[in-house]
Formats: C-alpha cells, sequence, structure tokens
C-alpha cells in the first residue's frame, strides 16, 4: 500500500511494505518483496536430502507479531530488482538530500509532519545510516543463512555487508549483521594515499533473536542495534562563483578546490539501542504485550581550527574560545509500552500505556582547557489507542489511532483503504525537538520555550490498473502551525502563523513483455517559502529490460533518472547537524541520469553501474546542497551472495 501522508518517508532497499499498520505516504519501494529470484524449497531427490534456498530462509518483523499476523512469514528476495540502488540516496529514489558523497548528512526532500508523540532529541542527519527498529528482520530458516554484500562504488565509496541467522531448534533463531562503509573527499587538500583521503566511515551492528513457546501462547523478540559514524566535515567548496564571467551568478564546478573548514573538523555519533517485545497469549482477542527500549546517543562535533571556519564564513560567531571548538551531547532513554491487544471478528485492537524517562546533557568548551554544560531530565505518559477492521479481506481496511501525552501532545489519525481508493487523515500537536528547545555551544547558542507545533494532513490516492499499466494518482495536503525551523543564522526560530503544502502527483509502473518502467513525479505548491523550502517539481523513474542468457544467466540492464526543480535548498550547520535557510544560493535545476546491468547465476547476483553518465552534456556538474557538489561520474562493481549451508 503507497500513498502519501505528511512526506514522502525512505524506504530502505530492504524495507518491506506490510499491511496492518497505517502506512504514511512512501516512495517505491526499492526491491520486490519476494522476487522471481531463486528457486529454493525444491526436493532435491525421494531421500530426506533437501535443497535449502529462498523458500527455506524465511523473516518476519516486529510489526508483524504487534498486529496479530503471527504466522506472516517473507521469503529471501533474490530478484534483481533495485539492486543497483546500492546507495541510501538511491535507494530513497531520491527523496533523502545528501551533501554530495556518501555517508554525509541527509534531510528529507519534502516536509514530514511527526508520527508519535513526545519530545524527540532532533539529531536526524545520520539516520539512513542506521537500523531503525522498523526494519529489524527476525529469521525462522531452516539451515544456516549467510548473507554477503560488497559494493565497490569508485572514488573511495565501498560497503561491505556480513550476516549470519541460523535456528537453534525449530522456536528459537539467533543471528547477526555487521556493515562496514566508507567514502573518500571530491575536494579539499589531502593526500590521496593515506586516512587523509577519508571523507565517511561508518561502522553498524545488529544482533536478534526471536523465541516462541510450544503452545505458541509466549513470544520474545530481541535485537541490540549499534551505530557509529564518523565523518570530517569540510564546510562545502571555498570558491562557488566564477569571478571571471560577466553573469555573477554563474557557478564553479571545481572537483580539486579547497573547502571551508580545516581538515581536522569532525563530526561524530554513536547510538546503543537495546529492544524487547514480548507477548502472552490468553486468548485471541485478549493478549498482553510489552515492548521496552534503552537508547544512548552521543553527537559530538570538534574543530581544532576554529579561525578557518569563522573566516570562510561557516561559523557566524565565536562566544568563547577562538582557537578551537570541542562540544558533545549525551541523550539517555527508556522508553516502555504496556498494553492489551487482541483480535475477534475482523477487528483488531491494540491499547497501551507507555511511560518515557530521558535525559539530555550538552558540554561545550569555554577554553582550551575549560568547558561548561546543561543537562535536561523529564518524564512524560503517553496513552494509546489503535483500531483496525477489515471490510472482506486484509486489503480492504478501516483504521483509526490516537495518542496522547497527558496534559500536552496528541495525534488522531484514520484512514479507509478499499480497491477503488486510498484516503486518510491526521491531525497532530507535538513538541518541539529537544536540541530546538535548548543548545549552547562555542558559536551558536539559544533556549527556548516554544509551543506545539501542529499539522493537520489530508491525502489520499486512486489506483486504476490495466492489463500493463498501474497509473496512481495522489495528493496530500498539509496545514502547519507553530512551525520551528533553522533561520538563515542557524538558530531555531519557530513561526507563529500557519502555511499550508499541496502536493499533486502519481505513481507509475509499466510493463510489456521484457521491458519495465517505474517512476513517480510530484508538484508542490507550498504557501510560505520563506520559512520552508521544497522543489516545486520532482521527477524520478528507471526504464529495465530483462533477459536470459545462455539458459542460466539473468540479466537486466537498464537507465535511471531524477529530476528536481530550481530552489533556494537548505544550507548545511556542521556545528549541529541541522539544515537551515539561505538566501543567496540557487541549487539549479538539474537531471542525473545512470546506466547499469545486473546479472544472477544460480543465487549470485552482480552489479555493474555507471553513475551521473550525462556529466559535462550541458552544465557541467550540479550541487545538491549549498556549496555542496554532487557526485562526478563514476563506476560501481557489486556482488550480492546468499548461502544456504
Amino acid at each position: 500500500m503507497f500513498f502519501f501522508a505528511g512526506v514522502l518517508i525512505t524506504q530502505r532497499a530492504e524495507a518491506q511494505i506490510r499491511p496492518g499498520g497505517i502506512n504514511l505516504p512512501q516512495g517505491i519501494p526499492t526491491q520486490g518483496g519476494g522476487g522471481g529470484g531463486g528457486q529454493g524449497g525444491a526436493v532435491l531427490d525421494d531421500t530426506t536430502k533437501n535443497l535449502y534456498g529462498p523458500n527455506t530462509a524465511l523473516h518476519f518483523f516486529e510489526d508483524d507479531i504487534l498486529n496479530n499476523r503471527d504466522s506472516t512469514r517473507y521469503r529471501l528476495d533474490t530478484s534483481l530488482t533495485g539492486i543497483h540502488r546500492w546507495t541510501f540516496v538511491d535507494q530513497s529514489w531520491n527523496h533523502l538530500v545528501d551533501l554530495g558523497n556518501y555517508g554525509t548528512a541527509t534531510r528529507n526532500t519534502f516536509y514530514r509532519p511527526h508520527q508519535s508523540v513526545g519530545a524527540q532529541l532532533g539529531f536526524r542527519a545520520y539516520d539512513p545510516y542506521a537500523v531503525q527498529e522498523g526494519e529489524v528482520k527476525y529469521y525462522d530458516t531452516q539451515s544456516p543463512l549467510t548473507e554477503m554484500t560488497f559494493v565497490s562504488g569508485g572514488r573511495g565509496r565501498n560497503i561491505l555487508r556480513f550476516g549470519f541467522n541460523q535456528n537453534i531448534t525449530p522456536r528459537l533463531n539467533i543471528g547477526f549483521r555487521v556493515q562496514r562503509f566508507t567514502s573518500n573527499k571530491q575536494y579539499g587538500t589531502f593526500s590521496t594515499r593515506n586516512s587523509e583521503a577519508i571523507l565517511s566511515q561508518n561502522w553498524n551492528f545488529l544482533t536478534q533473536a526471536s523465541y516462541f513457546s510450544k503452545d505458541k501462547k509466549y513470544t520474545i523478540l530481541a535485537h541490540y542495534r549499534h551505530l557509529n559514524h564518523n565523518t570530517r566535515e569540510q564546510g562545502g567548496l571555498l570558491n562557488v562563483r566564477d569571478t571571471t564571467s560577466a553573469d555573477s551568478s554563474k557557478k564553479l564546478f571545481v572537483y580539486d578546490g579547497p573547502a571551508r573548514l580545516s581538515d581536522d573538523a569532525r563530526s561524530w555519533e554513536r547510538r546503543h539501542v537495546f529492544h524487547v517485545y514480548q507477548q502472552y497469549r490468553l486468548a485471541n482477542g485478549f493478549q498482553l504485550f510489552q515492548q521496552g527500549e534503552y537508547t544512548g546517543v552521543k553527537d559530538r562535533y570538534d574543530d581544532p581550527g576554529t579561525q578557518t571556519g569563522f573566516q570562510n564564513g561557516v561559523y557566524r560567531q565565536i562566544l568563547y574560545d577562538s582557537t578551537s571548538t570541542h562540544q558533545a551531547v549525551d541523550y539517555r532513554l527508556i522508553d516502555t509500552k504496556l498494553g492489551i491487544k487482541g483480535t475477534f471478528s475482523g477487528f483488531n485492537y491494540r491499547a497501551y500505556y507507555r511511560p518515557r524517562v530521558y535525559r539530555v546533557r550538552g558540554t561545550y568548551n569555554t577554553s582550551d582547557s575549560t568547558e561548561s554544560s546543561y543537562r535536561n531530565v523529564r518524564f512524560e505518559n503517553i496513552v494509546g489507542l489503535w483500531l483496525s477492521y477489515y471490510l472482506k479481506d486484509s486489503t480492504q481496511h478501516l483504521i483509526a489511532e490516537g495518542q496522547h501525552l497527558l496534559g500536552r501532545d496528541f495525534l488522531l489519525r484514520g484512514e479507509l483503504s478499499t480497491r477503488w481508493f486510498e484516503a486518510g487523515y491526521q491531525t497532530a500537536f507535538w513538541t518541539p525537538d529537544m536540541l530546538m528547545q535548548r543548545y549552547e555551544s562555542n558559536h551558536l547558542r539559544w533556549d527556548n520555550g516554544f509551543n506545539l507545533t501542529g499539522a493537520n494532513t489530508i491525502y489520499g490516492s486512486l489506483p486504476i490498473k490495466t492489463r500493463n499499466l498501474n497509473f496512481e494518482p495522489q495528493m496530500q495536503y498539509h496545514l502547519v502551525s507553530n512551525y520551528v525551523y533553522y533561520d538563515t543564522a542557524a538558530v531555531a526560530r519557530q513561526f507563529s502563523g500557519s502555511f499550508s503544502l499541496l502536493r499533486i502527483g502519481a505513481k507509475v509502473s509499466w510493463q510489456k513483455n521484457k521491458l519495465n518502467f517505474r517512476g513517480e513525479g510530484y508538484y508542490t505548491i507550498n504557501s510560505n517559502t520563506d520559512i520552508i523550502r521544497i522543489p516545486a517539481l520532482f521527477l524520478s523513474g528507471e526504464l529495465t529490460y530483462d533477459f536470459i542468457y545462455a539458459k542460466v544467466l539473468y540479466v537486466q540492464v537498464g537507465v535511471s533518472a531524477h529530476y528536481r526543480s530550481s530552489y533556494l535548498a537548505d544550507a548545511y550547520m556542521p556545528v549541529t547537524q541541522q539544515f537551515y535557510l539561505q538566501n543567496n544560493f540557487l541549487v539549479d535545476r538539474y537531471a542525473v541520469a545512470d546506466a547499469f546491468a545486473t546479472l544472477r547465476i544460480n543465487r549470485v547476483r552482480l552489479l555493474l553501474k555507471m553513475s551521473h553518465i550525462n556529466q559535462g552534456l550541458g552544465v557541467e556538474g550540479y550541487y545538491t546542497t549549498p556549496r555542496y557538489l554532487g557526485l562526478q561520474r563514476t563506476f560501481s562493481f557489486g556482488v550480492f551472495w546468499p548461502l544456504f549451508d
């Protein structure tokens, strides 16, 4: 189920759209939910010897258990669809914007209202590089499952993933996944032969376990997620204007130019998340459940060469130490949900009490040998109710949900999904991010008492299906009040009035024999471009051709492209890892095209891709964010290899 409610929420390549919750508007999925790839599960001969494969390596998600779909399982995806989208921005179909290189800070292209109540920390720039709760897969395998992925993306971009899962008993499974990726700088002063060239480094670790009691009344799921992400902050290119041209707005596209920050400026984020889910089934209509999570986040920013950033305009002011900047924000959260749920006569329900306690502590240097700090501790009580009714089957349903932070935030939403149309409404008022409420550093500081931000959202879609064509017109409308943003000085501000956003568009998929096309396009009408900036026109799509060579080699060749119109895109402030308004740098309209070929022999899949094949045709290059160049033409090679014994 794909349609819009708030924003086009970024979707990872391994994410799956699952029924049972309210699926807010999302982009085109990056991989099929099982595809036409592997030929697992077949009997090798008449003995007890089995051929293990994708059909014997199944997985499920916590949402499936929470929404009373305990028997739902998904097979391992071995299709060729979408594996060319190996970067996180590509996987989102460019619903994410980064700083032009792998592993850099990101933001959403489109506006996104909050989907839950309660205060949030506000550091989201590196969210795509961390495993999120809803993406954790729990496995049910008949044999050990090993998954290996390696992609060499050119210009120092590399990613390696290794995962292993095994059923210890038919009811107990344990597994883990580790990820490592790096990228190199495109510009600045550095040696290409040593670690000075490294721009971003990422370590990501996940371990998970699931257990079902023999009578299937008790279930427990648990996992641990870890992120360690390090980025050298460059502040963008120093020289972006062609001073020799009569046109003062003409931009330079110099990939060997100097950066605006010293080479020692760094951002570092570490996350630890311990999560557990339990349920006990007294009857189908009455079940007890508990979700618990401990989260620890630490964000650091260090720049021992503060004067370079100040002289080049990255820092607007120096409040304490003129030689160096060192700061950290430490966040601790205990989040628990206790409730009842069940299903009967076509109804699903869930009611819960959710206590949250968190602590935020910020430290910053006031000289080369002294520092100061501030802290905030808060306890929150949240209650919630979720109801779902299946009209005729699981594809047609009515959903209603309410959340309330006692004495403060609330959220109400409903959704109707039928074969002919899908429509929904959400109204929400939420506490602005902790980072926006209180922050102090060597360059920025504020202590705000903001009002609740509110948004009313109406969304809908009208699926039209023929033999070869799926066409889905979509609409979403937001009326936003008390919006909180970062102004042109990168300081948190609140707009006391209201504004509206209307986005209309469509998703389309077309298939004729071996030829396939998928795409989406949106046009946005913004009533207040002074405080929020979104490209008016956004297009993204791909055309592929599938064939089989020599009866054993499955091949998919294709081209993909995305386009967005010119707009005053938000600039990036590395001190706070936040994007802020600017009025001096127009990010020009530009289309980026890629060519790729993906191959599968047995269960091994290979990727060959040339990114930005249209570089130099017309315009010399493009910027993704003010002063941050998009990636040059580059070649990628990848291997995706699952093993089942």
